[in-house]
């Protein structure tokens, strides 16, 4: 015989049962909540004029490899730094920010630049929450004086003009939105080489967004002058071209550095010669009439050779930063830490008969590395991805990393990387890359830090247009009615030009809805960057 229970004790029993059902409910709410993953931080690297050979002398950076994401085919739309820079803030190719060159009087620099400075990646992450610091050199042209302008969209600002390329002679702001909200305070060098001093304001940047904004995410961005060369480099100077630390360069000579030949990153300096580099010196008998030019001289090896080392020494700075960088963060900061290394563009030092310098549709300006390091806490397997990536598609990454609206992520012209780099299958994803390039005026006003002050005997190319693809390289230049063409499979460093190949029809067909995709009326870039 079962016991009746009686109603009003039924009813309580009923309401004890709805509140304790209501607070499990409520617990589990609060515990999806507590365990919900924090939004990244972003630590960027941006480099100037690293060419991909130099990667394998920086030990540090070479370690972002393990957990992380290697690009084997990555590209910048136009191997320029201003243009460059500016994709890398929008999202969009220079034929469609306007920016084309570093001079304001040129279609180029600071000016053509800053009615974009409100839509920049740095904004959108500002307003998602991030806390967000920019150091080093900006943009060409940008007035880094008194009063100077913050962007929108960065917390902290400490940059500097043209005198960061000689790494020792520079102004570099100091603005902490924090401390210094109203003032724009600049400091003057005290001798301290520019890398090292990007790093130590890195590493108090760090510090400081756990003091002002704990619990919440950070991007930082560090973007050395390094191993641009000088500016107005005169014959018979004895500080090199290519600067390195004083640490760096060799014992022999003043100032003396703390090795023999100078640090290179574990080879020796002295073994190491210019002249091993594919392409150097090759006969230019095929190419475009703007880069046919005689052997180098013996003398000019010479001082590309120097120049060669220098730039490894140079890098060596670089790697101390990042390393420096990376150890000050905490255990939890790694766990939930995206690094990101590249550069703006690549460089030339004697490949095709090219003395110094970039611009090209070549690989050795616009094929730079690319590896991104992911937080601890998620996959830690070595990725490599030979997916064609560009420049253009840092703004839809980043974007992606802080999880912020697809519709403003995937809304220009690049996309996100994240998929490739967190190993996720990706479909349909590009197989052509744009490049293109506007030859600057050299009668503009102003000091171009990337003209060559060699009057003859250094071409730089036309205006051009131009697509590569996983095996080909296919140009387009301004007056020239025959393209460049080359087969990159078989020919890996451009050497021998084949303008009349079949495929240059359909390439130039391709090429013709890339040099015009975003423009009102015409393809999308993203569909156009897929072959018919």
């Amino acid at each position: 015989m079962t016991a009746k229970i009686p109603r009003a004790w039924a009813m309580v029993l009923a309401i004890v049962l709805v509140l304790t059902t209501a607070g499990q409910a409520t617990a589990a709410t609060a515990g999806t909540a507590v365990a919900k993953p924090q939004r990244p931080n972003i630590i960027f690297f941006l480099v100037d004029d690293m060419s991909a050979e130099l990667l394998q002398y920086m030990d540090t950076v070479k370690g972002l490899a393990k957990g992380g994401t290697t690009f084997t085919g990555y590209y910048v739309a136009d191997s320029l730094c201003c243009p460059s820079r500016a994709t890398m803030f929008t999202g969009q190719f220079p034929h469609n920010t306007g920016v084309r060159t570093n001079e304001g009087y040129d279609r180029g620099g600071y000016r053509a630049f800053a009615p974009h400075e409100g839509r920049t990646y740095a904004a959108a992450l500002h307003q998602a929450g991030y806390r967000t610091g920019y150091l080093g050199k900006y943009i060409n042209e940008y007035p880094a004086g008194a009063g100077y302008k913050v962007p929108a969209g960065w917390d902290e600002w400490h940059v500097t003009a043209a005198g960061g390329y000689n790494e020792f002679r520079y102004q570099l702001t100091r603005y902490i939105k924090e401390e210094t909200p109203a003032a724009r305070p600049r400091d003057p060098s005290d001798g301290t080489y520019l890398v090292d001093e990007l790093g130590q304001r890195a590493v108090g940047f760090i510090e400081r967004s756990r003091r002002y904004a704990p619990g919440e995410p950070f991007f930082l961005q560090v973007s050395p002058f390094a191993p641009h060369n000088r500016v107005d480099v005169k014959p018979g100077d004895k500080e090199p071209r290519f600067p390195p630390a004083r640490r760096d360069r060799p014992k022999t000579k003043w100032p003396a550095g703390e090795f023999p030949h100078g640090d290179c990153g574990g080879p020796d300096c002295a073994g190491i010669d210019v002249s091993t580099l594919p392409a150097f010196d090759e006969d230019t008998a095929d190419k475009p009439s703007w880069v046919r030019r005689e052997p180098l001289g013996p003398k000019l090896v010479a001082e590309l050779r120097t120049d060669f080392r220098n730039r490894i020494r140079m890098m060596q700075s670089i790697d101390d930063m990042v390393e420096r960088v990376l150890a000050s963060l905490t255990e939890r900061e790694r766990r939930n830490t995206y690094v990101v290394f590249t550069s703006d563009n690549g460089f030339h030092l004697g490949q095709h008969r090219l003395v110094r310098g970039k611009t090209t549709a070549y690989d050795h300006d616009v094929r730079v590395p690319l590896l991104v390091k992911r937080p601890v806490a998620g996959r830690q397997d070595d990725l490599v991805t030979d997916a064609i990536a560009q420049n253009v598609d840092l703004f839809a990454t980043f974007l992606d990393m802080a999880g912020i609206d697809p519709a403003l992520r995937d809304g220009r012209d690049g996309r996100s990387l994240l998929p490739l780099i967190q190993g996720r299958p990706v479909r349909d994803w590009r197989n052509a890359a744009l490049i293109e390039h506007v030859k600057p005026n050299p009668l503009a006003p102003g000091t171009d830090p990337d003209a060559d002050p060699r009057k003859v005997g250094n071409p730089t190319p036309p205006r051009y247009a131009a697509v590569r693809t996983a095996g080909e390289l296919y140009v387009e230049y301004k007056g020239d009615p025959k393209p460049e063409y080359y087969n990159t499979v078989t020919d890996p460093h451009q050497e021998t030009n084949d303008p009349g190949n079949p495929r240059t029809a359909e390439l130039a067909k391709v090429l013709d809805d890339l040099a015009t995709c975003g423009k009102p009326g015409r393809t999308s870039c993203w569909t156009a960057a897929h072959l018919r």
